[in-house]
């Protein structure tokens, strides 16, 4: 039978906000009209709790990662009124939705999230390197669609990325936009995102079902550790964006767990690219 926590643990007691916890408030609230019944609530919660406290007992160092790196992009947002600034505002919310969707179970969500993430940042990127800001109003308007695999094209020829890329495919014999051909599953932002979108259209074999080997939501350490590794790597990519987009944009001190102080083994282009866009003098 479910049981409560006891009460000398923190997370069993749930908190509210007042009015005046929020930046933009309505004043008070009137009290509850339609309250949820006990049974339904149970129902809702029981299983994503028990996920959020079996997450929480074995991962705190992940967690508290993820929790900094999220904060980091909330700083990374900026001033300048560009079209990464916007994209980066919607990833910030991507990469909160992340942690919150793990911690409570729902692995294929997190991924989803991931996606969308990268998907914001890489059209940012490409509107604000390519001159697109035209373009980037009227995607904003819904008025225009930019794709994926439009901005990535974009990006590969692009003069300022030219660099860059030379370094990392002389250093790797890789690179972050090449278009994927019959040899070659593309650069780095184009394999990620495919790996992503296996999740997000829950392919056989990347469902909810599949990592829980059940229903659920439960714990499963495995997935809970693979979303961290992919979480960081997204992070990773889209920081370096955001370099390439603003050349003096410097990293958010919390930021550099993305790029190997959370202790998770990368993937080889990310201190290629970290070292050659952040610590390169010339």
């Amino acid at each position: 039978m479910p049981k409560p926590l006891p009460l000398d643990d923190f997370r069993a007691v749930r908190i509210i906000l007042e009015p005046d916890d929020f930046a933009l408030s309505s004043g008070e609230e009137p009290p509850p009209w339609d309250l949820v019944d006990e049974k339904t609530w149970h129902g809702i919660t029981v299983l994503p709790d028990d996920v959020s406290i079996r997450t929480s007992n074995h991962h705190g160092s992940l967690l508290k990662t993820l929790y900094d790196l999220w904060g980091a992009w909330i700083e990374a947002v900026g001033c300048d009124q560009d079209p990464l600034y916007d994209t980066i505002l919607d990833a910030a919310d991507e990469f909160q939705a992340v942690t919150f969707n793990a911690l409570h179970g729902y692995y294929r969500q997190a991924f989803g999230c991931l996606r969308n993430a990268l998907e914001q940042v890489i059209i940012g990127t490409y509107c604000q390197i390519c001159c697109r800001v035209a373009d980037f109003a009227q995607w904003r308007a819904g008025q225009a669609e930019i794709s994926f695999g439009q901005a990535c094209d974009g990006l590969a020829g692009a003069s300022p990325i030219q660099p860059c890329n030379a370094h990392i495919q002389i250093t790797l014999g890789d690179s972050i936009f090449n278009q994927r051909t019959k040899t070659s599953p593309g650069g780095w932002a184009r394999r990620l995102y495919s790996e992503l979108s296996d999740y997000s259209h829950t392919r056989p074999g990347f469902t909810n079902a599949d990592m829980w080997a059940s229903n659920g939501p439960i714990y499963v350490r495995e997935a809970f550790v693979s979303t961290a590794k992919m979480y960081l790597q997204t992070s990773a990519l889209c920081f370096i964006l955001v370099r390439l987009g603003r050349p003096s944009f410097s990293l958010p001190q919390d930021a550099l767990q993305a790029f190997g102080s959370a202790g998770m083994p990368l993937v080889k282009i990310v201190p290629v690219a970290y070292e050659y866009l952040f610590l390169n003098k010339s």
